[in-house]
């Protein structure tokens, strides 16, 4: 049985409709010049990036993999991607976890929401990753915004 899930979130608005988003969010293999720590995304099956894909992570750390699956992709709006697997320090400790990412449109463009929810085994666990990923996530859901922020300006550029 689940328990309590530490969820972690923010949020940055865009003066652009999320169908201008949605395609530079849902490249996986630009990830790594906004994601932080990950040095390579792949899209492990042939179909392509979709609901039930599954996405191998490669860490900065040398030999460091985590496999995440798309378990909700609603174009151009929802993308929710659940953790499979891990070899990365502590992740035994990681029940379950997810990462989505909503695009939101409004009058002026589109507000990103980004959270990240994380569950432990047991009362050890769920200390543990409240303690440990809290403080990383909490430092690192900013960086990632900017960084994505950062990302999109240079792809719009580009486009234009």
């Amino acid at each position: 049985m689940l328990g309590a899930m530490a969820a972690y979130f923010t949020t940055q608005a865009y003066d652009a409709p999320a169908a201008l988003i949605w395609p530079i969010l849902t490249d996986f293999p630009s990830w790594p010049r906004w994601f932080p720590e990950v040095s390579e995304v792949r899209v492990e099956n042939e179909t392509g990036a979709s609901h039930g894909a599954t996405l191998l992570a490669i860490g900065d750390d040398i030999g460091v993999w985590t496999r995440w699956q798309i378990v909700e992709w609603a174009a151009p709006g929802r993308l929710v991607c659940e953790h499979v697997d891990s070899n990365a320090p502590m992740s035994s400790q990681v029940q379950a976890a997810y990462l989505q990412f909503d695009l939101v449109d409004d009058a002026e463009g589109c507000t990103l929401e980004v959270e990240i929810r994380a569950e432990g085994y047991g009362i050890v666990g769920d200390f543990f990753v409240g303690m440990s990923m809290g403080t990383n996530v909490r430092r690192m859901l900013p960086a990632l915004v900017d960084a994505f922020s950062d990302h999109v300006i240079e792809r719009v550029a580009a486009a234009n």
